[in-house]
């Protein structure tokens, strides 16, 4: 990634620290998504949901989590578990409980993150990645483990707390399994988990609180204290009996109740008896939730039939849209209106506390969604409702592809005007990154094949820019298995190139050769000889990290020379650039030096300035094998400073090792223990294991150089484990043999 098109220009979503002591309550709010099986996708907002209005007659469960959240507090686990049904509360009492927390000071800040348990379950590293981003960890930081990335979510949290000058709360709300909850604990006693969930969660051993129903003197409270905030001098606070009836046929939910003090403040003339009347009467009151609580359907019902009829089907409609929100813009294409209309029907179910929305976007709680789901009448949907999600569907991907080609163009390259630049272009995918992800797991499930074929295409380089290889993995499988049942060989060719990248990506070298051979046979039966080309280098660099360098020499030269023909000058510089690396593998320094010079020549021409940066290291690296230091420093230094240039911080710190390998070759070896020093400590900082693995083996070799061995073999350790730890075999043996090396000094020096 480099150039105009590098990671370095995608805007990255910085979650917010308030500074002051009343604001500084929210660190991050990640809300997250993900379809099962596969693993969620992740959306930050920035500010910390705030308690509704009204909330009231929790008092005493109020207390009782507040009890166990208290840092103070002997003997009290980590993690607290609010239990109850649907629609009961639980969300509102945590957040009540986690800013009257942040108000007592006992947390310097919190973050959160909707599990969405009931709905499309996200996996709980799913939300360790997001928390990773609310964090502020760049991804490129971030290990392929998992472990290892819960390991860096706890340093970051620990880090955080530090700065804040006190512990973190965590909330984590609607799980559905104890495997949502458990990679989000965080590693200090007094930081705490308060999570939200309709199941016990028992398997950890954590603090369990139980929210039940409201009794009926506490949810006429409810009824009344909502009536009042939407009209202190409404009337019908007065109605006890009736508003008793009311609570009655709720159930006692908090969320019913709600709905029907939106009713009636909808509808001034109706008494509470009247809507208590309407309620009783409902047959459909029999059906049931999964715990054997009544249904919410007779209050659901009786709010839409308040509802304008166009504003009534926008709820239905609603229940067709994918992902953990909706825009504006989109549910306008889901209507078939314009946003200004769409604007208005949306206000009127956020009044009618069906929907709640911000800064442009909107969603339903689980419930609302699953009764609106019902009202579209599912396989047998009637025709509208088919044609109102395909054209969403269709927004989606229209609108994916322009986002796309703006933040693939290259300089000076026209590109579709509905975005301003890049930056706006993936500002639109950072918003929309779960929808899209969701979208093409629900058009897996109905079978469209034309959506799980098109999405994961435009999704492909924005989600590797993010590094969001797993999602990425998951919607290329999927994209596989649609081209393939569709019998659309060109499709499925690609998204097997795509796929065997990501396996490239995370350094699963032989699954991607698997994945770049069967794109290779099915472009050579195709006769598309620019496909062909594609995925020859794509089967060469996996060739290349599996260390098969004659092999993968082969087949780079014969994807050069396609490419030189078809005169696509930016792949046939990938392809040489790639050669130049197997070529020094084997020695052939001059061919390889060539070979980059002839990828450098390229970019620059391209004005790819950070590919052409990354093509300077591996110059280095030829000439330092050669033993032509001097030459190589100089390559590493225009590295340097054309990545300094682009701000590429984290490049320019890696760029030294090479630096420092030549300095130790001129035999300047308190000038390299100097630099990689540095290295180390900012890579180490950086969370970045795989290159921190280098520069420690590179750190103990030039300690062992200097006859130190008691300095050495602590980093040649060291490296042995990062290398191990990020898949890289051939490094992890050569560490370990000068690790043998200096543990058998004769006469190290302490």
């Amino acid at each position: 990634m480099n150039g105009p098109n590098s990671p370095g220009d995608l805007p990255t979503s910085h979650a917010h620290v308030q500074g002051t002591r009343a604001g500084r309550d929210t660190i991050a709010v990640q809300n997250n998504y993900g379809a099962v099986p596969a693993r969620g996708a992740a959306q930050t907002l920035l500010t910390l949901p705030s308690v509704d209005a009204g909330f009231t007659s929790r008092s005493g469960e109020l207390e009782r989590v507040l009890a166990v959240l208290d840092p103070e507090a002997e003997g009290v686990p980590g993690v607290v578990v609010s239990q109850g049904m649907g629609g009961v509360g639980k969300t509102q009492l945590a957040l009540a409980a986690g800013h009257e927390a942040l108000r007592r000071g006992w947390f310097a800040g919190a973050l959160f993150v909707n599990l969405h348990g009931y709905t499309t379950p996200v996996d709980g590293d799913r939300a360790v990645e997001s928390f990773l981003r609310g964090l502020d960890v760049p991804p490129r930081r971030w290990p392929d483990d998992a472990e290892a990335r819960r390991g860096l979510y706890r340093s970051a949290l620990e880090e955080r707390a530090l700065e804040l000058g006190g512990p973190i709360l965590v909330v984590a709300d609607n799980a559905s399994e104890a495997g949502q909850v458990a990679p989000l604990v965080p590693g200090r006693t007094r930081h705490r988990l308060l999570a939200t969930s309709r199941d016990r969660l028992t398997s950890h051993g954590w603090r369990r609180v139980p929210i039940d129903h409201l009794p009926g003197d506490r949810a006429v409270r409810v009824l009344v204290e909502a009536l009042r905030v939407g009209d202190p001098d409404d009337d019908r606070v007065s109605e006890t009996e009736g508003l008793a009836r009311v609570a009655r046929a709720c159930a006692g939910l908090p969320l019913a109740l709600r709905v029907c003090a939106a009713v009636l403040a909808a509808a001034p003339d109706m008494t509470a008896d009247e809507l208590a009347d309407t309620l009783e009467a409902s047959a459909t009151r029999v059906l049931r939730l999964g715990d054997g609580s009544r249904s919410l359907h007779a209050v659901f019902e009786q709010s839409r039939a308040r509802l304008a009829p166009d504003t009534a089907e926008l709820l239905a409609l609603l229940g067709l849209a994918p992902g953990p929100d909706i825009s504006t813009a989109a549910a306008a294409v889901l209507a078939g209106v314009t946003e200004p209309e769409v604007l208005e029907r949306l206000r009127a179910l956020s009044v009618a506390h069906l929907v709640s929305g911000r800064e442009g976007r909107w969603r339903m709680h689980d419930l609302t969604a699953g009764y609106a789901a019902s009202l579209c009448g599912g396989d047998e949907a009637p025709e509208r409702f088919v044609r109102a999600r395909r054209r969403l569907f269709d927004h989606y991907a229209s609108t994916a592809d322009d986002a796309r080609l703006n933040i693939v163009a290259l300089s000076g390259q026209r590109t579709p005007d509905t975005f301003a630049d890049r930056a706006a272009a993936t500002r639109w995918m950072d918003a929309e990154r779960a929808v899209l992800i969701d979208t093409v797991h629900v058009a897996r499930e109905l079978g469209e094949t034309r959506t799980e074929t098109d999405l994961p295409l435009y999704l492909n380089t924005y989600l590797k820019w993010r590094r969001d290889f797993g999602d990425l993995e998951d919607l290329q499988w999927i994209a596989v298995r649609a081209s393939q049942r569709g019998g659309d060989e060109e499709r499925e060719a690609l998204s097997w190139d795509h796929l065997g990248a990501v396996l490239r990506a995370t350094r699963r070298f032989e699954e991607a050769m698997d994945a770049h051979v069967c794109a290779l046979r099915l472009y050579t039966e195709l006769e598309d000889q620019h496909g062909e080309a594609v995925s020859r280098s794509g089967l060469g660099a996996a060739l290349n990290g599996e260390r098969r360098f004659e092999e993968a020499i082969d087949v780079l030269r014969g994807s050069q020379a396609m490419f030189a023909r078809l005169g696509d000058v930016l792949r046939e510089a990938n392809a040489c650039n790639h050669l130049g690396e197997a070529l020094r593998e084997v020695g052939r320094y001059a061919e390889s030096v060539e070979a980059h010079q002839r990828a450098r020549g390229f970019y620059h021409q391209l004005g790819e300035v950070h590919r052409e940066a990354k093509v300077w290291v591996n110059l280095g690296a030829v000439l330092a094998r050669e033993g032509r230091f001097t030459e190589a420093m100089e390559a590493y230094e225009r590295a340097r400073t054309m990545f300094q240039g682009l701000g590429d911080t984290l490049e320019v710190v890696r760029t030294e090792t090479g630096t420092a390998t030549c300095l130790r070759g001129l035999h300047r070896t308190d000038e390299a223990l100097a630099a990689l020093d540095a290295v180390v400590g900012f890579l180490a900082e950086e969370r970045d294991p795989h290159h921190e693995g280098l520069a420690r083996y590179e750190l103990g070799l030039t300690w062992a150089a200097r006859g130190d061995a008691v300095r050495a073999i602590p980093h040649l350790e060291r490296a042995v484990e990062l290398l191990a730890e990020n898949n890289d075999p051939y490094l992890r043996d050569r560490a370990a043999e000068a690790l043998v090396s200096a543990r058998d000094s004769p006469d190290p020096v302490g």
